[in-house]
């Protein structure tokens, strides 16, 4: 007898420069690639991938993108979805604060990109809402490009707090990037000192993996 493999589990990627990949090389995967991999091995099953990104994206720039009609496609037949938003937020407010020495530009960016984020899942919640079939969604936390900068890693550290209040697992969970990346920036981020290289992508990858994948087993 002979058994046909799993039916294909359907997961989107919405984001910015880190859901693009940035910081990887032609011939390694980035972090969208090495999570479908692990995800894949984990199920035993095939993944069909929908990638919505745009490198430079802001938190505002991705919700707008919930308009798309063909996101909204991709999320009603989603099982799995992975989110990277507000770290250019914080790029440009910290460009900002250096040259001005403004804390509002922060305090800005971490205000927008929360009510974003919540804005997307909340989106993204009355699209699933009469669906029978269980989904998940994996956001990844904030790692700080600027590491040497006391008061950006303080609103980045706020950012990550706020964002562990719209956890709800096993649906909903934040994953850990910014203490994966602590300490080991030098390691883990590609030569423009902002996005990961190919090896930050694994440690994203398999941070995301860790926190398992609960509904989908």
């Amino acid at each position: 007898m002979v058994t046909l493999p799993s039916s294909p589990l359907n997961y989107v990627a919405i984001g910015d420069s880190l859901t693009v990949g940035v910081g990887s090389t032609i011939f390694t995967p980035g972090f969208v690639e090495r999570y479908k991999k692990l995800t894949e091995q984990a199920l035993n099953r095939p993944l069909v991938v929908d990638t919505f990104a745009k490198k430079g994206a802001t938190s505002s720039q991705i919700y707008q993108t919930f308009d798309f009609p063909p996101l909204q496609y991709a999320l009603q037949h989603a099982e799995l979805i992975t989110l990277t938003a507000g770290g250019n937020d914080f790029i440009q407010a910290g460009k900002q604060f250096l040259r001005t020495r403004n804390i509002g530009f922060l305090h800005h960016a971490l205000n927008t990109s929360i009510a974003n984020i919540n804005r997307m899942i909340i989106v993204i919640h009355q699209m699933k809402q009469n669906q029978y079939h269980p989904v998940i969604i994996r956001i990844l936390n904030l790692y700080n490009p600027f590491p040497q900068i006391p008061e950006i890693n303080d609103w980045i550290t706020r950012f990550n707090q706020q964002l562990l209040l719209l956890t709800n697992p096993p649906y909903i969970q934040i994953a850990d990037i910014y203490h994966a990346f602590l300490g080991h920036e030098r390691e883990l981020l590609f030569i423009d000192h902002i996005h990961p290289n190919p090896r930050g992508y694994e440690v994203m990858a398999q941070t995301v993996a860790q926190l398992g994948f609960g509904p989908l087993l």
